[in-house]
C-alpha cells in the first residue's frame, strides 16, 4: 500500500555518495580533454550540438523557480560555466558557484569569465565550497554510460546527494529512453524510473518532457507543503483548482 502523498515506504538513498569511480573519472578526463583539443571553447566540447539548444536547457533548469528568479545556485558539472552569464542576462539575482571534475574545462571557464566562482570538486564525495545553496542545477551530468558501477545505482545516490545540498530545490536534466535510437556509449534514463526515485526524496516533483525531443528535466522541491490557499471550494464542498 502506498502512503498518502504518493511516497513509497522505502529507505531513502544514502546522500553521502562514494564519488565517481576511478575508471569513469579517467574516461571523463580523456573524453573532454580530447574534445577540448579539437573544438576549444565550444558547446561541442561538452557534447552539446550547436543551434542554441544549450540556452533551452538553461531555461528549463531555471524554470524550477518560476517567475521568482533569485537565490544562490550550485551548478554541478558546470563545464565552461556558461550558465552564469545566462542567469545574469535572464535577470536572476543571487550568487553562482560552479563545480566540475575536469580541470581543463574550469581553466577555460576562468579565462572566459575572470572572477567566476568555479572549483574542482566531485560533489558526490566532497562538500562544495560556498554553500549552502538555494538551488542545485545539473545539466548533462548523467548522460554517459558508466563502467565502474551501474548507472541507476550511481544516479540514485547522486540524486540524494544533490537534494541534500539544496535549500529550495534541484533541477536536473537527462537524455530520455523515449527515443528511436540510443548511442551505445550514452546513458538514457527512463523518465518513469527517475520520477519514482525522485518521489523517494520528496513529494513535490515536476517532470518536464516538453522542451527538447530527446531530453527531460526533473524538479525536486525541498518544501513538501501544499499551498491550499490556491484552491477555492466549490459549492459542493470539494476543492476546485480555481482562484
Amino acid at each position: 500500500m502506498r502512503p498518502r502523498g504518493g511516497v513509497r515506504r522505502k529507505p531513502a538513498p544514502d546522500p553521502g555518495g562514494g564519488g565517481v569511480k576511478e575508471v569513469d573519472r579517467e574516461a571523463y578526463l580523456t573524453r573532454y580533454g580530447e574534445r577540448y583539443e579539437r573544438f576549444g571553447y565550444d558547446p561541442r566540447t561538452l557534447g552539446w550540438g550547436a543551434g542554441g539548444r544549450q540556452e533551452l536547457r538553461f531555461a528549463a533548469l531555471a524554470g524550477i523557480a518560476g517567475e521568482r528568479r533569485e537565490g544562490s545556485v550550485l551548478d554541478v558539472g558546470c563545464g565552461f560555466a556558461d550558465l552564469e552569464p545566462w542567469l545574469e542576462q535572464a535577470g536572476w539575482r543571487g550568487s553562482y558557484t560552479g563545480v566540475d571534475i575536469v580541470p581543463v574545462l574550469l581553466e577555460e571557464a576562468r579565462r572566459q569569465r575572470p572572477g567566476v566562482e568555479v572549483h574542482l570538486c566531485d560533489v558526490t564525495s566532497e562538500d562544495p565550497p560556498g554553500g549552502p545553496f538555494d538551488y542545485v542545477f545539473a545539466s548533462g551530468v548523467f548522460n554517459a554510460r558508466l563502467e565502474g558501477e551501474g548507472n541507476e545505482d550511481y544516479l540514485r545516490a547522486a540524486l540524494a546527494r544533490l537534494f541534500s545540498l539544496a535549500r529550495v530545490g534541484v533541477a536536473i536534466d537527462f537524455m530520455t529512453t523515449l527515443v528511436d535510437f540510443q548511442h551505445p556509449g550514452a546513458w538514457h534514463t527512463d523518465p518513469a524510473w527517475a520520477l519514482r526515485e525522485a518521489q523517494d526524496l520528496t513529494r513535490r516533483v515536476t517532470l518536464r518532457h516538453d522542451y527538447l525531443p530527446y531530453e527531460f528535466c526533473l524538479y525536486l522541491y525541498r518544501d513538501a507543503e501544499i499551498e491550499h490557499s490556491r484552491y477555492a471550494r466549490s459549492p459542493g464542498g470539494a476543492r476546485s483548482p480555481h482562484e
